[in-house]
């Protein structure tokens, strides 16, 4: 299975085309200026004077691996543009001159050798690859290659993809079989490595992303050496606190601790150990090695069952910005960082290709519909790090970070959503989340037209509207979320019933022009509960709606929601806000205790005053664009 290309797929989707055209209208500007506002794009003007000879360029300003937040907008302009659903002749001239000037510097920031990294370039240019454990250099390789990447296969322009090919031939040139050992500290260039192997038909690539997975884990690591070069570990005087366990090296915080084929569990750095998946799914793609797939396996079902939670949020600590222990998930100090949401999307959907399961699209589905999108406001310029699933009132979207990894990784996704929606095969066409939608695709050489009807995630009755120029036999696949439990599907004419595979109903025939397949999965109000080892939660509950989770919110309630009780029996029911249009609101039957005591702090049992009531609940992705307050996704149960 594979995505449909940017030129087979438009939404039509007034969930996600509000998103994209606000990405193009807002996000994207205001990205641009905090780029120039925080130097990142002046340090690629400060390297290029000095490769040009200036003897006095500047130095290099903020952190050392900000040359990244760089390419990631460099490849969610390079999406934006290619969708073009949004763009107003304005809005698309601005975005192709930011583009424009953002590729013209980092191509004057290049060396002769094909080397890219303005933090060396800038202040150590002779200290090249000797701290690869914390100081991002192969990380920053990899989301330039990324982004080389995407304005090449979306846009046609192979200028910065020349690039990349200098660079990765660079690395290639020190690093590999029989040369110098080495691989990422922040797993990244191995995905981005395939991805080039995809743009350019050179194996090479994909061949030495095999070797950077592969060895990763092994004994000894290359990080351990790199605690004897005290020069070079002088740049990052913290790297014993990352990758150091009472003095001795332990490589669990980037995924360095084991052979990949031997992960049981899901450890460390969050993001790291994403985006060092999402290249051995890759990898595993037409290989048939059991061993590794399983272990991707294992590992996923460590994640998905034991260590996520139910916004699709993933890395509960702060302190290593990733995993902890099973079932460790708290809700106040949850770290859940934007960027590994994005990662686990990333990771879920490669499997998704891999293996043609649609319980990879469920959870995609959920980070997609939650944890992503809950770190970036509704308008589109303020940004959550951290995805808490409750507040007292501490958590507020800025526009900008000091570490800025997360708003341009959420604009590529946002840029690049259809991706996500919908696959193809050489025999089918697969909807794996069931938004609006006209795909044009190809069976046996007869073009075929493909339209959905839907008011998803709202409501879940669909239609789909198939147009062929001539009949001709092929499998539509329509994927049943784990969340539905009554699915009706009509087609008219049809003599036999829907098949079910790996999660899809299935629905394989002649079609023909006027052919048109309802469906309706039942979306409704629903409270669930978590194990009981996820102590946080004991005795409470989520309100969800289809793939949304819901949380009470204070301005919507009046009182702080850890004080209300949620009847849970009781029928729920559907309202709308001027203040935040085009939301459904869930409205609860329940109780919520009164803060006061007369006489003190303590009192006997049944002095608190209780009141009945309702309170409003609003979708998890939309908490916190009315200002600070308090909120909680798992309330307590009457």
């Amino acid at each position: 299975m594979r995505s449909l290309s940017p030129q087979q797929i438009r939404l039509q989707d007034p969930f996600w085309n509000r998103y994209q055209k606000v990405l193009v209208e807002t996000t994207l500007p205001t990205q641009f200026e905090q780029l120039e506002k925080t130097n990142r794009l002046e340090n690629f003007r400060r390297a290029a004077k000095k490769l040009q000879g200036d003897a006095e360029p500047g130095h290099f300003e903020g952190i050392y691996f900000n040359d990244s937040d760089v390419y990631k907008f460099i490849e969610a302009c390079a999406y934006a543009i290619a969708g073009g659903e949004h763009l107003t002749a304005e809005a698309g001239a601005k975005l192709r001159g930011m583009l424009a000037e953002s590729t013209e510097l980092v191509l004057a920031a290049q060396e002769p050798d094909g080397y890219l990294n303005t933090f060396f370039t800038l202040e150590h240019p002779t200290m090249h690859w000797r701290n690869l454990g914390t100081m991002h250099e192969m990380y920053c390789a990899g989301h330039m290659i990324e982004a080389a990447v995407a304005v090449f296969e979306s846009l046609g322009d192979r200028q910065l993809l020349d690039a990349a090919i200098r660079l990765a031939d660079h690395i290639m040139s020190v690093f590999g079989p029989a040369k110098k050992l080495g691989y990422p500290g922040h797993e990244e260039l191995e995905l981005a490595l395939v991805r080039l192997t995809i743009a350019t038909g050179d194996v090479k690539y994909r061949e030495f992303a095999d070797w950077l997975v592969n060895r990763r884990g092994q004994s000894p690591s290359p990080f351990e050496a790199e605690f004897e070069d005290k020069e070079a570990l002088a740049l990052s005087p913290w790297a014993g606190n990352a990758l150091l366990r009472d003095g001795k090296f332990d490589g669990e915080y980037a995924q360095d601790h084991a052979p990949i084929r031997e992960h049981t569990e899901i450890v460390g750095h969050a993001v790291r150990a994403m985006y060092l998946y999402i290249a051995a799914t890759d990898l595993a793609d037409g290989r048939e090695d059991e061993a590794l797939e399983s272990a991707l396996e294992r590992i996923w079902n460590n994640l998905t069952r034991r260590r996520m939670y139910v916004t699709g949020g993933i890395g509960p600590s702060s302190k290593n910005e990733g995993f902890t222990s099973d079932f460790d998930l708290p809700n106040l100090t949850a770290y859940a960082e934007t960027c590994a949401a994005c990662g686990l999307v990333f990771w879920g959907q490669k499997l998704l290709e891999l293996t043609g399961n649609s319980e990879y699209a469920d959870i995609v589905e959920r980070a997609l519909y939650n944890g992503v999108i809950s770190g970036i406001s509704l308008d589109g310029s303020h940004y959550f790090y951290d995805n808490p699933l409750e507040s007292r009132g501490q958590h507020q979207r800025v526009p900008w970070f000091h570490c800025a990894c997360c708003p341009p990784n959420i604009a590529r996704l946002l840029g690049s959503v259809e991706r996500y929606i919908a696959g193809l095969s050489d025999e089918g066409f697969y909807l794996h989340i069931p938004v609006a939608l006209e795909a044009n695709v190809e069976f046996e050489g007869v073009p075929v037209r493909i339209s959905i009807e839907s008011g998803y995630p709202w409501d879940g009755k669909v239609k789909v509207a198939v147009e062929p120029s001539q009949p001709v036999q092929f499998s539509l696949n329509i994927r049943i979320p784990d969340w539905s439990d009554e699915v009706e599907t009509d087609l008219p004419g049809a003599e036999e019933e829907a098949g079910y595979e790996g999660g899809y109903a299935t629905f394989d025939r002649l079609w023909k022009s006027g052919d048109v397949l309802s469906i309706d999965l039942g979306i409704a109000p629903k409270w669930v509960e978590s194990d009981p080892r996820v102590r946080d939660n004991l005795g409470r509950t989520a309100l969800t709606l289809g793939p949304l989770v819901y949380c009470a919110e204070e301005p919507d309630l009046g009182y702080a929601p850890q004080l209300f009780s949620a009847d849970t029996e009781a029928e729920v029911g559907t309202v709308h806000e001027k203040a935040l249009p085009g939301i459904s609101f869930l409205e609860v039957d329940g109780t919520h205790e009164v803060e006061l005591f007369p006489d003190g702090l303590y009192a006997e049992v049944g002095t608190t005053d209780i009141r009945e009531g309702t309170a409003k609940f609003i979708p998890y992705f939309a908490w916190n664009n009315r200002g600070k307050a308090n909120m909680q996704v798992w309330v307590r149960k009457l």
